[in-house]
């Protein structure tokens, strides 16, 4: 299992139904090897820690979701690293691009199961230093594919709200699919 291996098994399996794209994930690793399947969920891992607390990709979680909060934002990088390779690196470096995807589902772009594809209880107990330390290789091998906005994962706000409160500037044309698909992202109110 490599990179390319990683985004070809999820661009194989993509469905804009989570529940369907999560069926076909877990038919495309059906026959790896257990070293494959740790690999396969130490990419999804990988690539998690990397975007987590990403300024910008908050902001796009606010206005597709409507609201943010920990495990929002969490679902939420989940969805986006099941758009593809192509989506997740474009939405990093300009998290308006998003709008350009042919479905956005308002209000509800999580894909909490794509955690758990490959997760097996019944598994033998896993050696969590030999995990950490394949993921510390595997964001060590996609760190320098991520760009973000302006060089910047936080951005120059001063508190998250601050960056919240510059959405329309940020991210004019997805607040402009947001109103046109009648999605009030403005109207609620963070959880």
């Amino acid at each position: 299992m490599n990179k390319n291996t990683f985004w070809a098994i999820i661009e194989k399996a993509k469905d804009a139904d989570t529940e369907i794209m999560y069926s076909n994930l877990t038919e495309e690793i059906a026959d790896l090897s257990k070293e494959d399947i740790l690999m396969f969920r130490a990419y999804i891992n990988g690539y998690m820690e990397l975007i987590n607390e990403t300024i910008w990709i908050d902001m796009a979680c606010k206005v597709i979701n409507g609201y943010t909060n920990d495990d929002t934002e969490l679902f939420f990088y989940l969805w986006l690293i099941s758009q593809g390779e192509t989506v997740l690196l474009k939405a990093l470096n300009d998290p308006d691009t998003l709008s350009e995807l042919p479905e956005i589902p308002f209000g509800n772009a999580e894909f909490e199961r794509l955690m758990s594809v490959g997760f097996d209880e019944d598994e033998e107990e896993i050696d969590e230093v030999a995990i950490e330390n394949l993921e510390k290789k595997i964001i060590g091998e996609i760190a320098s594919t991520i760009k973000f906005k302006n060089g910047e994962k936080y951005g120059r706000y001063k508190t998250f709200e601050d960056g919240i409160d510059d959405i329309p500037n940020v991210l004019p044309k997805l607040t402009k699919r947001a109103k046109e698909e009648q999605f009030e992202w403005g109207n609620y109110i963070d959880m």
